[in-house]
Formats: C-alpha cells, structure tokens, sequence
C-alpha cells in the first residue's frame, strides 16, 4: 500500500526498506529536533550573507576532507592535517576549533554549527544526516561538488563580464575626458574667432563649464547619491525591488531563474537524498537562498507541507520557476523521486544558466561596442566640427 510521506516527500512503496525507514525515523526525532533549532537561529541572519571565509577555501577544506574520509583516515586526524594544510588564517582557526571539540567526543556536524559564519545550516544538516546514515563521506562528496559548481559559475560570469564592463569603464573615462578636460580648452577659441558652434557642441561645453565651475556642489551630490543608493540597496525595500527586477526583467530574467532553480534544486536534492525530512529541507534552503522571491515561494512552500498540502498545489502557480522544471517536480512528487530528480535539475539549471549568460552576454558586446563608439564619435564630431569652421575661416582671411 503506497502512502505519501510528508517528512520526505517520497513514497514508500514496500517494506523492503526498513532499515533505511529505521534510520530516518531516528532523524525525525534527535536530528531533528537539533536541525530545527539550527534553523531557528540561522533565520534570524538570513539575509546576511557569508563573507568571512571565500567559499574557494570552503570547497577545498569539503573535498580534501571527503578524499581523506573515503581513504580510511578518520575525522579527527583528518582535521588536524587540514589544520596545517589551510591557507586561510581564519579557516585554520575554525577548524582548529572543530578538531578540538570533535577530539572532546562532539559530532562533526555539531562542531561545525557552532561556526556558523563559516559553515551555513544546509551545509551542517547535510553533514548531520551524513553521520547518522553512516554515509559521510559520499555526503562531502556531494557538498563539495555542488560547492565546486557554485564557484565554476561565479568565475564564468565574472569572465564574461569582464569585456563589457572595462569596455564600459574605458569609454565612459574617454567621454568624460573630452567633455571635461579637452572641449573647453576649444571653447576659449571658438569664442574668440565668433565661431557658429553646433547646439550638441554648445550644450556640452554648457555641461562641463557647469561640471567645472561647481564641482564643490555636483561632487558631493554624486557622493551622497552613490552612498544612499548602497545604503537603499541594503534595505528590505531595496533588496526586494532589485530582487524583482533580476527576476523580471526581459533579457536578464532567464539567466537569474535558471541559475536560482538550479541552486535550490542542488541543495534540495544533495539534503532530501541523505535523509533530511523535506520540511527541514525547504527552511534550510530558505536560509541559502538570498533573492526574497525565492524565499518567499519556499516560504509557501512550507506552508504547505506543514498544513498536509502536497507541493505540486505551489509550484504550479510558481512562474519565477521554469515550466519544465515544475512539471518534473510535480511528477517527481507524486511518484516519491523527489531528490533524485532535483539533483538531475540541479545539474539541468547550473548549465542552462551558463549558456543562457553566454548568449546574453554575446549580444550585449556588439550592442554596447556600437553603442559607445556612437558616443565617442558625437563627442568627437562636436570638438571638431567648429574646429573645421574655424579652418575654414583662417583660410579665407588668407
């Protein structure tokens, strides 16, 4: 007799798993009650985000310790080589600290909570499940390759980015070079010889006499304009509005939801496969997931596992979600495959989410080339067309 589990979001289709049952039950109790206390407290930081160890270094610690756990070599002698080994100063003394106390008979996972900074909750109950399941160095394996995929990513976008944003910086300084420094030396002769000047050419001296007669005022007000955009930035208004532009806005919106359903399925399917019940999954990746429209779906979500609802009656009226992923979800839900196939979209999603960056990357290059060297060349035009009138009146004076 099939019965939808609630806890795990699987169904159990015959009693040739209890020892596999025997095990989540006890999660569903100690582990639990541990994890959801975690939880709580993680909440009250979760739109702070993780800065004082790169997570390069948090990878490398995660996949040096799965090689090391999968060789036979046992936790607290592990830690106490990747001590030395770190290359962080601050991850040395963490780890430092979680070889101590894993040395003084405490848990791996309960060493690491109480580095919270350092380790996220999802990442401390994956680790969790991994010890009472016995399986913590698959458990690493999975965190680390999920871990190396976030960094591939972020070093991707930063690639591609790095063409159109020098382009953007050179440029601009060009502009603001000419306008500033260059037309208004040519503004003294134009005057001089009563030279017709174009209107583009009149209002960008206009510009930059203004710009250089007060810029003890202009200054200031960009200054103060940069700080309270940062500050505007940081607020719950400001995080929301920018959250609902990255979301929303054509062109940009298909390479930020393929890349946040990735990251949520990832972590989804790395905790629901090793034992975390599906409630405490969806708050953990809650806490690991910035964009406040994504939190707020997995806010729903909840409620709707906590109220006995089965997930498919969110997720169809999710649209931040890909059609295609939440058909598979919803499937994946009514046959109890849940984590194997948010793992497979986790994987789906990541690279989806790179190519999709490529392309829009690949059109905004020619489109910004163009569009700047239009600029360079009004700019340009603008000094040098009164510069030729000036020509052409030196030469009939001859």
């Amino acid at each position: 007799m099939n019965a939808y589990n609630t806890t795990f979001g699987m169904q159990e289709q015959s009693s040739a798993q209890p020892e596999r049952a025997g095990k989540r039950s006890g999660l569903e109790t100690a582990d639990l009650i541990r994890w959801k206390s975690a939880s709580t407290s993680i909440e009250k930081q979760a739109l702070k985000r993780r800065k004082s160890v790169p997570l390069q270094h948090i990878a490398e610690f995660t996949a040096q310790l799965s090689i090391m756990l999968k060789s036979g070599i046992d936790v607290s002698t592990a830690l106490g080589s990747l001590v030395a080994q770190s290359q962080n100063s601050q991850l040395a003394d963490v780890l430092l600290r979680v070889h101590q106390s894993v040395l003084a008979g405490t848990t791996l996972s309960e060493s690491l909570r109480r580095h919270g900074s350092v380790f996220d909750a999802a990442f401390v109950a994956t680790v969790a499940a991994g010890e009472a399941s016995g399986s913590l160095a698959d458990v690493l394996v999975q965190l680390s390759q999920m871990q190396r995929n976030e960094l591939r990513n972020r070093r991707t976008m930063r690639a591609l980015m790095t063409y159109p944003v020098l382009l953007l910086a050179v440029s601009t300084s060009v502009v603001a070079g000419l306008v500033i420094f260059v037309l208004p030396r040519f503004s003294g002769i134009f005057a001089q010889y009563d030279v017709a000047l174009p209107i583009i050419t009149q209002m960008l001296i206009s510009f930059a006499d203004e710009l250089r007669g007060r810029w003890w005022l202009w200054g200031p007000l960009a200054i103060a304009f940069v700080g309270g955009g940062l500050v505007w930035r940081k607020s719950v208004a400001g995080r929301q509005t920018l959250d609902a532009m990255w979301v929303n806005t054509a062109g940009i919106r298909d390479v930020c939801r393929a890349r946040l359903t990735g990251r949520i399925c990832r972590l989804m399917g790395i905790m629901l496969s090793n034992g975390v019940p599906l409630l405490e999954t969806l708050r953990l990746t809650r806490d690991a997931v910035e964009n406040s429209l994504y939190r707020a779906l997995l806010i729903r979500l909840e409620d709707s596992v906590v109220n006995g609802r089965n997930l498919a009656s969110v997720l169809q009226t999710a649209e931040i979600i890909p059609i295609s992923a939440r058909d598979m979800l919803v499937t994946a839900e009514s046959t109890g495959n849940v984590a194997e196939v948010s793992r497979l979209l986790g994987d789906y999603y990541e690279e989806e989410a790179e190519a999709k960056m490529r392309q829009l990357v690949g059109m905004i290059e020619p489109a910004l080339t163009v569009g700047m060297g239009l600029v360079i060349a009004i700019v340009v035009l603008a000094v040098m067309l009164p510069v030729f009138d000036l020509s052409s009146l030196a030469n009939r004076g001859h």
